[in-house]
Formats: structure tokens, sequence, C-alpha cells
């Protein structure tokens, strides 16, 4: 966790040194025998994102936009987060609310300029505390996103992986 925190901090001081540095390597983080398909696409990044939590009010029951307009689940405002990384399928996020598995989340927030409403569940959750803050880490699947949204995603994170594989590190370090 040292280590990712570690690029996080990485990132924000290139933020601030220069306002065109968006995004930091990611390969790291794919495996060298993985071939570079739809489903292994990661994008390391910084991303705010506004969330709200979802939660279950009748047993049973399945997330979608019926059940939600039913009232058997309940959105609760949050503070928000920070992603970490992205795919199509999912996001890694940072933030002070606490989130455990099998939790339900809403993200409506402008991912890459397009609005999205997403919906997922919690697969891992962490928490640490540094310097007397809590620190919550945790692992969203999406189980609802609309396909041109996903294929949106999709498109993007390639775009944007392929922009970095063209820079140098000199460029970067600029």
């Amino acid at each position: 966790m040292w280590d990712k925190l570690s690029n996080i901090f990485e990132h924000l001081s290139n933020k601030k040194k220069s306002a065109h540095v968006e995004y930091y390597n990611y390969n790291e983080f794919i495996p060298n025998d993985v071939q570079q398909r739809r489903t292994h696409l990661r994008l390391e990044l910084f991303l705010p994102l506004n969330f709200w939590r979802v939660i279950r009010k009748t047993p049973g029951v399945e997330l979608c936009d019926e059940t939600l307009k039913h009232g058997d689940f309940q959105r609760v405002p949050t503070e928000g987060g920070m992603g970490l990384n992205l795919s199509g399928t999912g996001v890694l996020i940072i933030s002070h609310e606490d989130f455990t598995k099998d939790d339900f989340i809403e993200i409506d927030d402008r991912i890459f300029g397009k609005q999205m409403n997403i919906f997922g569940k919690v697969i891992r959750g962490n928490t640490t505390e540094v310097d007397n803050k809590k620190i919550c880490e945790f692992a969203v699947h999406f189980i609802h996103i609309k396909e041109s949204d996903y294929e949106f995603l999709v498109r993007s994170i390639f775009e944007k992986i392929k922009g970095l594989k063209n820079i140098t590190r000199k460029d970067y370090l600029r």
C-alpha cells in the first residue's frame, strides 16, 4: 500500500509542476505473460469520483434501476474519493468512507469527459490509519454499466495507454 501512496504523491507533485501531466506509468501492474486484451486493460490514474453508498432495504432483491425506483434500495451520500486505477470492469478507490466486501456503490460522475452512472459491488476493502486519519482502499466491480459507457471506457483507457507508450521517460520528467 505504501508503494501505491508513494506513486500517488509522486503523481500529485508532477501535476503541480506541469498541468499537462495527467497519468503515469501503468506497466508495473500488468503481468508480463498477459496479452493486452480488453479485459486486462487497466489504467493507473488519479481520478476524483463522486459516489453514493447503496443500501439494500428489502432482503433478496437484486440491484437494478427498477428496484431503486421501487424503494428496495436507499442511496446514502458520501464524501467521494479518488480512483487509483480504472478498467472497463472496475475501479480501485481510496476514500475516508469505509466500505466492506459486498457493499454496493453508485458512481455518478464525469469520467474522461462523459457523464456516467455506474453501479458496482465492493469485492474487497482495506482500512489503514495514516497520521491519525482513516484511509480506506476498496476495489469495485461494475455490475450495471451501459454498454455505450463500457465501450467508451475501454476505448478511452486504450487510447491513454497507447499515448503513454509513445511518451519517453525524458518527456515525462520534463
